[in-house]
């Protein structure tokens, strides 16, 4: 390999691990963010940890997951293989390519006229009130609701989304925390043991509903794939603690954004009729694709490289934690003019180059459950546009990173159209 095309390592900060996680845990949008403004486009934070940045290099990092690049870590934090060809893994991935063609044109068409009525019904009873405190709250509900609607069909879903929510909560400190304790020290923890139990009652109750009576839904298309019902399960539970928060933090984003922006509300409710079932208008995708690019939920991404590697002309040493912020690419990705400006109509021409763009991700492990959400944020934002003008009434300058960005303490307030 000649000179010119030898990878370049990542600056380093020097930093040790103790300084990071001080730095880190004051803000840590703000500390990756500022990392990459002072140090450029692939950081080694502290020994070991590598951020990356550089669009190219973030693209090469996710193309090459499961050979190059492993997910290492499951929802509870446990170590996985995370190789190709490990059982495990090639069962999760054939579960993934089962729920993606769960989620076909019909099926999502057919769900949204359930979820445009449940939409409606959420807001007959925001109409009584002047505000909204915490509308994710109210919005994980619905979001659990068609989640459980979509994957079970005529079965009756008992208390599954009941139960996808307890497991949310007692993961949130694990998914949280930046110490990761090894196995043996791990299951003596009372908040892991907490999130075991949670798991097990999730699990229990699902196979309740599969055992009992009904047909349809992603649940026959797992089946038809070859899924056991275990490992239907397994992808009940991942896909459903996705959908449960997920969505309900992007409308969030959304409704404060045009709450900020109240001539792109007025544009948004000119342009949606919630009850035709009409293509989604323009204006309405581009606020949509404007508050994931400023407010992802899913806003890092965890890889760790598989022996010495190099991605986008960088080099990354072996067994690095790779750390991709999909909030801070947005922000820095020449593509994007004048960035932290919510400015919707950008979209109508944008077309971002690879890794410059990635809300659900890109790659094998892309959100697979990316129609579905699309579908959500489209019905349940045109809806609530149209029935409503919103105001930000509080919240906090720094948004809840603890697991899916979420704006911390808000309350919206809100008056009929």
């Amino acid at each position: 390999m000649t000179e010119q095309t030898m990878p370049r390592p990542p600056a380093r900060t020097g930093v040790t691990q103790a300084g990071l996680m001080e730095q880190y845990e004051k803000d840590r949008l703000g500390h990756l963010l500022a990392s990459v403004e002072r140090h450029g486009p692939v950081v080694e934070l502290t020994e070991g940890t590598v951020l990356v940045n550089d669009p190219a290099a973030v693209h090469d990092v996710l193309r090459r997951t499961n050979t190059d690049f492993l997910v290492t870590g499951n929802i509870r934090r446990d170590e996985v293989s995370g190789v190709r060809g490990d059982p495990a893994t090639e069962a999760w991935m054939r579960g993934r390519r089962a729920t993606q063609k769960g989620m076909s044109p019909p099926a999502l068409e057919a769900h949204r006229a359930w979820l445009a009525e449940e939409t409606e019904r959420l807001c007959d009873r925001w109409r009584a009130r002047s505000s909204v405190t915490d509308p994710v709250a109210e919005l994980e509900q619905l979001s659990a609701r068609s989640f459980a609607r979509f994957c079970f069909g005529t079965r009756d879903a008992g208390s599954a989304a009941l139960r996808t929510g307890d497991l949310l909560n007692t993961l949130t400190p694990l998914i949280s925390s930046p110490f990761h304790f090894p196995p043996a020290v791990r299951r003596f923890l009372p908040r892991y043991r907490r999130s075991v139990s949670a798991q097990k009652n999730l699990e229990a109750e699902l196979r309740r509903v599969l055992d009992g009576p009904g047909e349809g839904g992603l649940v026959d298309s797992l089946a038809a794939a070859g899924l056991d019902a275990e490992a239907t399960v397994r992808m009940l539970v991942s896909n459903g603690l996705a959908s449960y928060r997920v969505p309900a933090a992007a409308v969030t984003w959304a409704l404060v954004a045009l709450a900020r922006e109240p001539d792109a509300a007025e544009e948004c409710a000119a342009a949606v009729d919630p009850g035709s079932g009409a293509a989604t208008p323009d204006i309405l995708r581009w606020t949509i694709a404007e508050s994931l690019r400023l407010w992802p939920p899913n806003w890092l991404i965890l890889r760790t490289a598989n022996g010495e590697q190099s991605c986008g002309g960088w080099s990354v040493p072996a067994g690095a934690a790779v750390m991709i912020s999909p909030y801070v690419v947005h922000r820095t990705a020449p593509v994007f003019t004048d960035p932290l400006a919510f400015r919707p109509h950008r979209w109508a021409s944008l077309q971002p180059a690879a890794g410059e763009y990635l809300p659900y991700g890109i790659g094998s492990r892309w959100c697979v459950g990316k129609a579905l959400a699309d579908l959500e944020l489209a019905t349940v934002l045109a809806t609530l546009v149209a029935r409503f003008r919103f105001t930000v009434e509080h919240m906090d300058p720094l948004p809840d990173v603890r697991t899916t960005l979420l704006p911390a303490h808000l309350t919206l307030g809100l008056r009929p159209r």
